[in-house]
């Protein structure tokens, strides 16, 4: 049982995920990118948001651009966080998942547990 718990000790200390982290962290990841898909789905475009020909006043139509832009940049967002988790579950498949692309270290669990599409190690992120 002693060295059972110190290679747990020396495998966190080299930073290489458990089977069990690797197994929440892929669940954990395809929750959030099936909620993102969800959204994107259902998300409605109103066609006359910014319509020329529709006749309402300069201010309300810079606040319709601006609401306009507004979505297309969530939107925008939306689709990189989903790309990125469809290119963490690949890693996770291929079995190159958890390394760093800066430094070639293991990533953090606590790291991945609050971005499991995190690329970098805390460090080579600052």
């Amino acid at each position: 049982m002693l060295i059972l718990a110190s290679r747990e000790t020396e495998r966190h200390a080299a930073g290489v995920l458990s089977v069990e982290e690797q197994i929440e962290l892929e669940i954990q990841a395809r929750g959030e990118l099936e909620g993102l898909r969800k959204e994107a789905s259902s998300e409605e475009v109103d066609p006359q948001a910014v319509a020329v020909d529709v006749a309402i006043g300069r201010l309300s139509r810079l606040d319709s651009m601006q609401m306009e832009e507004v979505r297309k940049a969530a939107t925008r967002r939306r689709n990189q966080r989903i790309h990125e988790l469809q290119e963490a579950l690949r890693k996770m498949d291929e079995g190159d998942y958890g390394l760093c692309e800066g430094c070639g270290e293991w990533i953090a669990y606590v790291r991945l547990e609050q971005r499991p599409e995190a690329t970098l190690c805390g460090d080579c992120a600052r």
